[in-house]
């Protein structure tokens, strides 16, 4: 995997972009405002870089990346400590340390929704798609769907409901 020497910024750029969703993913448990989540994951990839010549090969890189992203997200908060939407520190220490207790486990499930969502129609995999994938609002999918409000948010209940129970009887059957 790693080219050249394994502390060449090619093999920076290569686990950045294995690992950007697990990072995002992280990030955003801890930051409310993707905007915010983006950011940061932003400030934490040029940190990595400009310290990329002290990562340990022989150690995991995903954890090493949490820890800088974790220190952003710490600086953040210094920035927009005045914001009501911020957590107070205590609470950020345990969302952190619970996000990467569970990592392995929301992987798992995010791989499974994937499987589950192919199973569907296409038709719902297009409003799936949409309306989280592609964030496009009610409105717009109401007056392209031709739905009602109601019709609209029972439909994507009911496939998120669909969604979960396979998930869940798929990690039931893996033990």
């Amino acid at each position: 995997m790693f080219a050249e020497t394994p502390s060449s910024p090619e093999n920076l750029v290569l686990l950045l972009s294995q690992h950007q969703e697990s990072i995002f993913r992280y990030i955003y448990c801890l930051v409310p405002v993707e905007a915010d989540a983006r950011d940061i994951q932003q400030e934490t990839s040029l940190a990595l870089y400009r310290k990329w010549e002290q990562f340990d090969t022989s150690r995991p890189f995903l954890p090493w990346a949490f820890r800088f992203a974790y220190l952003q997200v710490q600086k953040y908060r210094e920035k927009s400590a005045r914001s009501p939407l911020t957590f107070a520190p205590d609470v950020l220490d345990l969302l952190a340390s619970e996000r990467e207790h569970v990592a392995d486990h929301l992987d798992r499930r995010l791989q499974l929704l994937d499987g589950c969502l192919q199973k569907l129609p296409a038709p719902e995999i297009e409003l799936v798609i949409s309306r989280y994938a592609r964030r496009e609002s009610a409105e717009t999918l109401m007056d392209r769907l031709h739905l009602s409000r109601r019709t609209l948010f029972r439909r994507l209940e009911l496939l998120r409901q669909r969604l979960h129970d396979c998930v869940t009887r798929q990690l039931e059957s893996e033990g």
